[in-house]
């Protein structure tokens, strides 16, 4: 898929589109990084899943905005309860390259949550460095 090296650049414009249009821009990152649409195909049915579960408000890619201390792993924090889904560990058991074009697709999200996280989870989990530019771009 991707070495070390790998940079995915995320203009923040992308944010002000409609679904369509940041679900094509994600996919375009995704296929350039030789991902299926097979792949591509099952972050649909995971997408479902969370829908399903009511688990979107949850940090599912297992990285948690820890207020004013910044991002921290926390594997257990995306369980819900009525029914029992675990949706990290849900998550974590998708193929490598579903988790990776998953985590793209969150890149181009409008909730902050989301693309943070997916921020974490590329870097830590698979050695991306994500790169947003346009005005208001976190450089950390």
């Amino acid at each position: 898929m991707a070495n070390e090296k790998t940079v995915i650049t995320v203009n923040l414009d992308m944010f002000d589109k409609d679904a369509d249009a940041k679900t094509a821009e994600a996919n375009k990152v995704a296929k350039n990084l030789g991902i299926s649409d097979e792949a591509l195909a099952k972050v649909e049915n995971f997408k479902q899943e969370l829908t399903d579960h009511d688990a979107w408000d949850l940090p599912f890619m297992g990285y948690v905005n820890e207020d004013g201390y910044g991002y921290a792993y926390v594997p257990d924090a995306a369980i819900t309860m009525h029914p029992y889904w675990d949706a990290h560990k849900e998550f974590m058991n998708l193929p490598d390259d579903v988790q990776t074009a998953f985590a793209i697709r969150m890149l181009f999200t409008h909730r902050p949550v989301d693309r943070y996280g997916a921020d974490m989870f590329l870097h830590y989990h698979r050695g991306f460095t994500v790169n947003f530019i346009g005005e208001g771009a976190n450089k950390y």
